[in-house]
């Protein structure tokens, strides 16, 4: 049976690759008929996706899923844009077509990388239309998009808030209050964020609570850090960055360190297509099987490493009070 899924998931990328050159080439032609090719590639693709989302839902499927949307300006540079802040409107667009597939998908929570704590060193004029866009596409989202409104999409905003100026932090309010009682897909939108900030964060949390009488100095665990955490579980399964750079410029660096399974995509990020989304999710449900071997493996390694440490401490233990007796 899973053969089988497996070999229409890769007949259904090959089609998707097939319409998609279709589309570039129908470029060229004149424009009368360059006109009906796109009109028929539009449509053939909207049919196609659908195909390959059921294929593609035979299988296993994320429950998390993070984006780095790196590229914009440089997307931006490339298509002769005015400004930078045009690459990063075309990029809204694109995250909005995202997490219309991954809710189709049945992808349950996804990460996207909005804004760097960092990117405050950027130009006033950059930074200042980034806050724009923030604060105009949150309430937008919250308001009139039909995958809150219809399918019950959930905003949280996770970061370092105060560094916000007050209209965006009054968006994010709104946002979040509006969907907190939805139970459809989890959106996190990291703004500002940086995983060092979230990681030491969480550690000065666990500090907190011992000095407060919350918490035992034995009680610190990784399960106690974790709770502790800006963007909460379950497990990162697919980590994603465009624009052909490798590097994890400090996103989710906790989340990915436990297993996750890392993509770099050559494309910038508005031209981020289904098409690379689909392959993204192949590729990992042919690598689920041994990737949740290795996990439940490091689970074992870790309860069995866990249990000798208790065993070794009450052996102290013993030993010491017979030294006093």
């Amino acid at each position: 049976m899973l053969q089988s899924w497996y070999a229409y998931a890769g007949l259904t990328a090959l089609i998707l690759a097939f319409i998609v050159g279709n589309g570039v080439y129908g470029q060229q032609l004149s424009l009368p008929l360059k006109k009906q090719c796109a009109d028929v590639c539009v449509y053939v693709q909207g049919r196609m996706r659908l195909l390959a989302v059921r294929v593609l839902r035979q299988g296993p499927i994320p429950q998390h899923v993070g984006f780095i949307m790196d590229g914009n300006r440089r997307f931006a540079k490339k298509s002769h844009m005015e400004t930078p802040s045009r690459g990063h409107l075309a990029g809204f667009t694109k995250l909005t077509k995202v997490l219309e597939w991954c809710n189709d998908l049945g992808i349950k929570h996804v990460s996207v990388f909005a804004f760097a704590i960092n990117n405050f060193n950027r130009s006033t004029e950059e930074v200042g239309a980034l806050m724009g866009i923030a604060r105009d596409k949150l309430r937008d989202l919250a308001e009139n998009s039909e995958l809150v409104n219809k399918y019950g999409v959930r905003i949280r905003v996770v970061g370092f808030r105060d560094l916000l100026p007050a209209d965006v932090r009054e968006s994010i309010e709104y946002a979040e209050e509006k969907t907190r009682g939805n139970l459809g897909m989890t959106l996190n939108v990291c703004c500002p964020y940086s995983a060092t900030d979230e990681i030491s964060t969480a550690i000065r949390r666990l500090v907190e609570d011992v000095e407060n009488g919350l918490l035992s100095a034995a009680d610190i665990t990784e399960s106690a850090l974790e709770k502790r955490l800006q963007i909460p579980g379950p497990d990162l399964d697919i980590l994603v960055r465009t624009s052909g750079q490798i590097r994890f410029s400090n996103f989710m660096l906790w989340q990915s360190a436990k297993m996750a399974y890392i993509q770099f995509v050559d494309a910038y990020w508005p031209e981020f297509s289904f098409y690379h989304m689909a392959k993204i999710l192949v590729s990992w449900q042919l690598a689920s099987r041994d990737i949740e071997k290795r996990k439940l493996a490091g689970r074992v390694h870790d309860s069995l490493a866990f249990s000798e440490q208790l065993r070794n401490s009450e052996s102290s233990s013993d030993t010491c009070c017979g030294d006093r007796i």
